[in-house]
Parts: structure tokens; sequence; C-alpha cells
């Protein structure tokens, strides 16, 4: 994968072909756990299982690994790092096993899983299948060091869409990862406040700061924000700075040269200023209010609105099967925005001495999780864009979003130096105690460029 972003304007046949199902409108967990939270899902699975009873045991097997068979039982471990799709990748689990009952997938759901797979990688243990990010610089370094294998020859690659592709694609020429599923960010809101208050969507940042102010005004919560998870804090700047520039391959460019800083340039500072503005009508003491909680205080009632991804959606329906919400695009100032489509979710396979049934099994289940049949089992649970050929994603709440997508979409994918992420996160969220931007942002320049620094270190060794 190239170390600057990929970033390819969406064809509108791909948008299309994504959303053509759209309406409008720290605990660790193992096989068993997941089984036991995915009653409500499991539906899914059962309706796709139901609809392949009368398939023969010959298409079943080509449904999930073509000529690939094992020779005994054996038992493989699906590392999943993505908490809210513990129920939806579970469901896709079940119907592999249910057609492949001689083999037992294990979903590993941990706390720390970045780290938890470092340690891993140190005793050459790395899991069978993994759920991957492709732009996390540990998946980078994973695919560099030879510790996912490539799978350039694999029945998975060949259903994805190309476009996809082309953004996974190593500068080694190989690819170590499967692009599954996609994700973008907006704001959330209770539909039911909103039209109960008259407000119409906002399309501009004057808009939406109007809107704040007068349910400020009326002594409630504008905006629910869960700033004790430093990430999404990160992810609101990136939700901000995204509508006005998405393709950010230029900016990073000049960084990695030198040429200017995060201080210096004015949509990074702008977008930090617009941050300490929201925070001015949000539910107060932000750093105290996790993740999880601030989903299931939305959607019990807390606030009006919610910003945060499209990931976020399934486990805010679970929170309150009754809550009305939807998403639209976070509004710059002008009102002409781009929108950043994200991959959520990448699928890769470890390099590991599991023995040689295992690694058949582990391209088997691949292989099927990639399908038509298994992406789609995935898509109408998490409501996420697919990148399979195929899948119609249901996507109720992003209908706004969907929109921009198909005229203004571009498939933004970062790769940031190792390391700069995590110490950028471990950093932001005193801005929201002293409101010192430019002293954030030096920081931020200066540990940037020591990652950039680091890695280049590295690649010379």
């Amino acid at each position: 994968m190239k170390k600057r972003l990929l970033a390819i304007a969406c064809a509108a046949a791909m948008v299309v072909t994504m959303f053509a199902g759209c309406n409008g409108g720290g605990e660790s967990s193992t096989s068993s756990a997941a089984q036991e939270s995915s009653g409500a899902t499991s539906s899914a699975a059962e309706d796709s299982s139901a609809a392949g009873e009368s398939s023969t045991a010959e298409e079943s097997s080509e449904a999930a690994g073509g000529e690939l068979s094992v020779s005994g039982d054996v038992e493989i471990e699906f590392f999943q790092q993505k908490r809210e799709a513990v129920d939806s990748f579970q469901a896709v689990i079940d119907a592999f096993m249910e057609q492949n009952p001689n083999i037992t997938v294990t979903q590993n759901v941990v706390p720390d899983a970045s780290t938890v797979l470092m340690t891993r990688a140190a005793s050459n243990d790395i899991p069978d299948v993994m759920m991957h990010w492709p732009t996390d610089s540990q998946f980078v370094q994973f695919a560099q060091q030879g510790r996912v294998k490539a799978l350039d020859d694999t029945q998975a690659l060949g259903n994805v869409m190309e476009n996809y592709l082309d953004a996974v694609k190593f500068e080694d020429g190989h690819y170590y990862c499967i692009p599954f599923s996609g994700n973008f960010m907006g704001v959330f809101y209770d539909v039911d406040k909103f039209e109960e208050a008259g407000y119409e969507i906002p399309t501009t940042w004057d808009e939406l700061i109007t809107i704040a102010e007068d349910i400020k005004s009326k002594g409630e919560v504008a905006f629910v924000f869960p700033d004790k998870d430093a990430w999404t804090l990160s992810q609101l700047q990136s939700n901000i700075l995204g509508k006005d520039r998405a393709d950010s391959s230029e900016f990073y460019d000049q960084m990695d040269a030198g040429e200017t800083t995060f201080q210096d340039d004015e949509l990074t500072v702008q977008s930090w200023e617009k941050i300490l503005q929201l925070h001015e009508y949000s539910q107060g003491d932000t750093l105290s209010l996790g993740y999880d909680q601030a989903i299931s205080d939305f959607a019990t009632g807390t606030g009006y609105m919610f910003p945060q991804g499209s990931w976020a959606a399934p486990s805010i329906e679970a929170a309150n099967p009754d809550k009305n919400f939807d998403m639209f695009p976070m509004p710059n100032d002008s009102g002409d925005i781009q929108q950043p489509l994200g991959l959520d979710t990448g699928l890769c396979l470890g390099v590991n001495e599991h023995g040689e049934d295992a690694a058949i099994a582990s391209e088997m289940f691949l292989n099927f999780i990639s399908s038509a049949e298994g992406a789609q089992i995935y898509a109408d649970l998490d409501h996420s864009p697919s990148c399979i050929e195929g899948v119609e994603a249901d996507i109720p709440q992003g209908t706004g979003v969907v929109e921009i997508l198909d005229e203004k979409g571009v498939l933004s994918m970062e790769v940031l130096p190792a390391g700069f992420e995590e110490t950028k996160r471990s950093k932001i969220q005193q801005v929201l105690i002293d409101g010192d931007i430019t002293s954030l942002l030096t920081t931020m320049t200066e540990d940037y460029m020591a990652a950039v620094e680091s890695e280049a270190a590295q690649s010379a060794e």
C-alpha cells in the first residue's frame, strides 16, 4: 500500500451499487459470549440458511471455498477488533459453520486489541483470521513483516469491487487484506425532537450553530460528546475537516517535506476552533463520558445530536430499538461539502504454525465471509456500505449522507506514520481543558515529524 493517502473519487456506478437497498427515513468476547448476545441478529443468519437448504453439498462447498476442504474437525480463531460488529460477524460465522459443520470458528474480541496483537506477533502467535483496518499502521507493519498472507490468488479477492482493490494494493503489487465494509461520518440526530422543535436539517455551519443556540436557550443538550475516549475526539476533528478537504494527500506530502505544519494550516486550525465551539452546547463534563455510555444516553433521550460515524448506528439501535434517529452530513461554512468514505473493516489471514487444515479452513472462511452471501448477512445487520460485489446495503440512518456520497463522495484512506495517531490521542483532550489550540497543534507537528523520522530510520535498517 502506498504510504500517502489513497483517494479515489467514487464513481456514481459504485455508489449506486452500494446503496441500492437504502431507504429513508471494554468487555472481552469469545465465540460463546458472542453467540449469547446474537439472539436479536440470528434471524438473518437463519433466513440465509433457510434460503440455501435446497442447495447441494457441492454448491455449499463452492460457496464456502470452492475446491478447498479439510481432512477432519478443525477450529480456527477470528480475531475481531470492531466491538460494535460482534453480533453481525457472529451471524456470518453461524451461517458458515452450518455449511461446514467440521469447522469451528471462534470469534475473539478483547480489550486493547492492538496491544494484544503486538504481543502475540512477538511470540509468533498471529490469529488465523483477523479483522483489521487497512489504513492502520500496525496492519501495514504486519504486511511488510510477512505476518499476514498475500491474498492475490484467493477466491475472496475476486469478490471485491475494483475501486476498493485499487485502494489496498501495496507498492510490492500484492494484496494483504480484503476490503470488506466502508464507513462515513456525520451527525446523528433525534428525528422526533427535531420535528417537534420545527428544525430543518442544517446545511451550513451557521445553521447548525443557530439550532444549537436555540436548544441551549431551552436548557437542553444539543450535542452528546464521549470525550473520555480520545479516539472519538480525533474522529470528530476528521468529521469536520473532511467536509472541506476529503483528500489530504498534498497537505501530508508538504508535512513530510517540512513545508508546512498543523498550526500553519488554516483548515486544521478551523476544525479545532469548531470543536471548541460545538462543546459550548454539550452535556458538560464531556471528558467523563465514555463512548458506550454516550450511545446509551443518546439512544434513551439525552441530547438532540450525536456526531459520530456510521458504525455507531447498530449500537444505538440495540440500546433502544424504538429510537427514531437519522444522520445528516456535518456542515461546513459554505454548504458546499465533500463527503469522505472510509474503509471500515478489512479481513486478512495470519501467518502462523497452526497447521495445514487450519490454514485451509481459514481461507474457506475468508472466501465465505467475502462472498455475496456472507457479506449480505453482515450488511443487513451492520447497515454499512459493502465493498463486495452484488451486496445491497440497507442504511436507514444515513439518508442525507448517502445522497452527498453519490454526488461528491471520495474514498479516502490515510496511512499515517506509525505511532502518530496513538500519540495524538494521548494529548488532544488537553485542548478541551485549556482551549490552547496553538499549543496542541505545535505539539502535534513535533510528534508527527518525530514519527516520520522514526519510520524512515526503521526502513533504512
